[in-house]
Protein backbone atom coordinates (compact mmCIF):
# COMPACT_ATOMS: atom_id res chain seq x y z
CA UNK A 1 0.00 0.00 0.00
CA UNK A 2 1.45 3.37 -0.98
CA UNK A 3 2.13 6.18 1.47
CA UNK A 4 -0.49 8.36 -0.22
CA UNK A 5 -3.17 5.72 0.36
CA UNK A 6 -2.01 5.18 3.93
CA UNK A 7 -2.18 8.93 4.65
CA UNK A 8 -5.66 9.15 3.19
CA UNK A 9 -6.89 6.17 5.20
CA UNK A 10 -5.52 7.78 8.35
CA UNK A 11 -7.25 11.08 7.43
CA UNK A 12 -10.59 9.25 7.11
CA UNK A 13 -9.98 7.50 10.43
CA UNK A 14 -9.21 10.79 12.22
CA UNK A 15 -12.31 12.45 10.78
CA UNK A 16 -14.47 9.54 11.96
CA UNK A 17 -12.92 9.55 15.41
CA UNK A 18 -13.44 13.29 15.76
CA UNK A 19 -17.11 12.90 14.81
CA UNK A 20 -16.87 15.17 11.77
CA UNK A 21 -19.09 13.42 9.22
CA UNK A 22 -18.68 16.08 6.53
CA UNK A 23 -14.91 15.90 6.70
CA UNK A 24 -15.01 12.09 6.78
CA UNK A 25 -17.04 12.03 3.57
CA UNK A 26 -14.64 14.45 1.89
CA UNK A 27 -11.62 12.39 2.97
CA UNK A 28 -13.35 9.20 1.84
CA UNK A 29 -14.01 10.72 -1.58
CA UNK A 30 -10.33 11.67 -1.75
CA UNK A 31 -9.31 8.12 -0.83
CA UNK A 32 -11.65 6.67 -3.45
CA UNK A 33 -10.26 8.97 -6.13
CA UNK A 34 -6.69 8.04 -5.19
CA UNK A 35 -7.50 4.33 -5.36
CA UNK A 36 -9.30 4.76 -8.69
CA UNK A 37 -6.28 6.48 -10.24
CA UNK A 38 -3.81 3.71 -9.44
CA UNK A 39 -3.76 0.01 -10.12
CA UNK A 40 -4.26 -2.18 -7.07
CA UNK A 41 -2.24 -5.38 -7.18
CA UNK A 42 -3.01 -8.44 -5.08
CA UNK A 43 -0.48 -7.59 -2.35
CA UNK A 44 -1.87 -4.07 -1.99
CA UNK A 45 -5.42 -5.41 -1.92
CA UNK A 46 -4.55 -7.80 0.92
CA UNK A 47 -3.11 -4.97 3.01
CA UNK A 48 -5.96 -2.63 2.06
CA UNK A 49 -8.82 -4.94 3.08
CA UNK A 50 -8.19 -4.85 6.87
CA UNK A 51 -7.78 -1.06 6.82
CA UNK A 52 -11.06 -0.62 4.96
CA UNK A 53 -12.80 -3.08 7.28
CA UNK A 54 -11.58 -1.03 10.24
CA UNK A 55 -12.93 2.17 8.64
CA UNK A 56 -16.26 0.46 8.00
CA UNK A 57 -16.44 -0.60 11.64
CA UNK A 58 -15.65 2.94 12.81
CA UNK A 59 -18.32 4.39 10.53
CA UNK A 60 -20.93 1.92 11.81
CA UNK A 61 -20.03 2.73 15.42
CA UNK A 62 -20.32 6.44 14.63
CA UNK A 63 -23.76 5.87 13.09
CA UNK A 64 -24.94 3.92 16.13
CA UNK A 65 -23.68 6.71 18.41
CA UNK A 66 -25.51 9.35 16.38
CA UNK A 67 -28.71 7.32 16.46
CA UNK A 68 -28.38 6.86 20.20
CA UNK A 69 -27.87 10.58 20.69
CA UNK A 70 -30.95 11.32 18.58
CA UNK A 71 -32.99 8.93 20.74
CA UNK A 72 -31.75 10.69 23.87
CA UNK A 73 -32.74 14.10 22.46
CA UNK A 74 -36.20 12.75 21.64
CA UNK A 75 -36.57 11.46 25.19
CA UNK A 76 -35.48 14.83 26.59
CA UNK A 77 -37.99 16.66 24.40
CA UNK A 78 -40.77 14.33 25.51
CA UNK A 79 -39.77 14.77 29.14
CA UNK A 80 -39.72 18.55 28.74
CA UNK A 81 -43.18 18.46 27.21
CA UNK A 82 -44.47 16.50 30.16
CA UNK A 83 -43.30 19.24 32.54
CA UNK A 84 -46.10 21.49 31.33
CA UNK A 85 -48.71 19.99 33.65
CA UNK A 86 -51.25 22.82 33.50
CA UNK A 87 -52.94 24.21 30.42
CA UNK A 88 -53.91 27.85 29.86
CA UNK A 89 -57.21 27.29 31.73
CA UNK A 90 -55.51 25.96 34.86
CA UNK A 91 -56.54 22.35 34.30
CA UNK A 92 -53.99 19.74 35.15
CA UNK A 93 -52.66 17.82 32.16
CA UNK A 94 -50.53 14.71 32.61
CA UNK A 95 -48.59 13.11 29.81
CA UNK A 96 -46.87 9.88 30.76
CA UNK A 97 -43.28 9.67 29.54
CA UNK A 98 -41.46 6.38 29.35
CA UNK A 99 -37.85 7.45 28.96
CA UNK A 100 -35.32 4.67 28.38
CA UNK A 101 -32.76 3.93 31.05
CA UNK A 102 -29.53 5.94 30.73
CA UNK A 103 -26.81 4.22 28.71
CA UNK A 104 -23.10 4.79 28.40
CA UNK A 105 -21.59 5.21 24.97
Amino acid sequence: MSRAVTRRIEAVRQALLSGNAEQALARLDDLTATLARGKIDEAARESLEPALADLRQLAEASLQGARGAAEEVRAIVLAAQSLATYDSFGRRQLKPVAAPAPRRF
